[in-house]
């Protein structure tokens, strides 16, 4: 029995690995974390993206539905302007990240323990002696960790955050997305199956606390929740080049984020773990079919590399007056749907 082996327990190596084990495999995890779930630093978390769920199921052959349902609501608040959306125009669904047994995560290592996977915690793959170290063929899915990219030379942005997670009614479920000048992305506050989760990003530049204030003046206005302090971190963005996107790097095979199977405009990455994990599991076998496959995956990725680059150029006030003036009309105009589903990474996948 050959053995294979997976660096990272996120959805791209879990999807891979399951899949792998149902062929026949002998496959290893090592992860750097003590369980599944990713980093404590933001997880658990609610998180949401387009997703054509029954068509994913299709392609990849594994149920997720369990960890992810529809989002019944949707709001953006642009420069203090509040507009309603309709989250079936986009198929927008949430999915729970982290070790609770609710998460999206700890449903795939269900599945990935039931196909006979070995799962062996506490073991960081950090450095290029690490990498180095692996077998020839391993697949590589460290997501968002600095180390990763480093030792294999793939270039990358630096993301800055900040969050402030709580619990809430379980049975609340919306999304309410804000873009302000405080921010060149956007904010947003999230509740989901008991988790209620705040997070403003900014690409390239930290954020300053006169901005982190004004957020979090905006959240107590709208929604009601007061900040009494944010929890501050960076991690890395596969959105730095378009020469990022790669699904082999020396002998090894990528997946997930550090493959850039993620939008570098929105930074969506579940359509792109889920689909990439898939191909890395095809590139064990047919290197040149799973090439093939990765660049129908990432295929979008260039048009939005473009699109944020573009963005990172027009003062904070225009492209707040573009986004009134897209959501002011978005229920009457499918070109969202088309931009915001149809260019996720791995969406041409799902439709060949």
């Amino acid at each position: 029995m050959k053995e294979i082996t997976i660096v990272g327990a996120g959805l791209s190596g879990l999807t891979a690995s399951i899949l792998l084990a149902r062929r026949g495999y002998r496959v290893v995890v090592l992860e750097r974390e003590e369980r599944v779930g990713g980093s404590p630093l933001y997880h658990p978390s609610c998180q949401g993206s387009p997703l054509r769920l029954k068509a994913m199921l299709n392609y990849l052959g594994i149920d997720i539905s369990p960890g992810i349902e529809p989002i019944r609501e949707m709001r953006e608040i642009a420069g203090g302007r509040v507009m309603t959306l309709d989250p079936g125009l986009i198929h927008a669904f949430f999915f729970e990240r982290g070790p609770r047994p609710t998460s999206l995560d700890s449903h795939l290592f269900k599945l990935a323990r039931e196909a006979g996977v070995e799962f062996r915690f506490n073991q960081p793959v950090i450095s290029m002696e690490d990498m180095a170290g692996l077998p020839a063929g391993s697949i590589v899915a460290t997501g968002l960790h600095f180390e990763g990219f480093d030792a294999l030379g793939i270039p990358y942005l630096t993301s800055h955050h900040l969050t402030y997670k709580a619990t809430c009614d379980p049975d609340l479920n919306f999304v309410h997305m804000y873009h302000d000048t405080y921010t060149s992305d956007y904010g947003y506050v999230a509740a989901f199956r008991g988790i209620l989760y705040v997070h403003l990003f900014n690409r390239r530049r930290p954020i300053s606390q006169e901005n982190g204030n004004r957020f979090a003046e905006q959240v107590a206005h709208f929604e009601g929740i007061d900040i009494p302090r944010w929890n501050r971190f960076s991690f890395p963005l596969p959105a730095a080049s378009v020469r990022t996107p790669r699904l082999f790097a020396s002998n090894k095979i990528l997946a997930g984020t550090l493959a850039g199977a993620m939008d570098p405009f929105a930074f969506f990455g579940l359509h792109g773990g889920l689909v990439s994990g898939k191909i890395a599991a095809m590139a064990v076998e047919d290197k040149e079919r799973a090439w093939r496959e990765f660049r129908r995956c990432v295929s979008p990725y260039y048009a939005a590399y473009f699109a944020a680059r573009l963005k990172e150029f027009i003062p904070g006030s225009l492209t707040l007056i573009g986004y009134r003036s897209v959501f002011h009309r978005f229920e009457r105009k499918r070109l969202a749907q088309k931009i915001l589903v149809e260019h996720m990474p791995g969406y041409r996948n799902l439709f060949p």
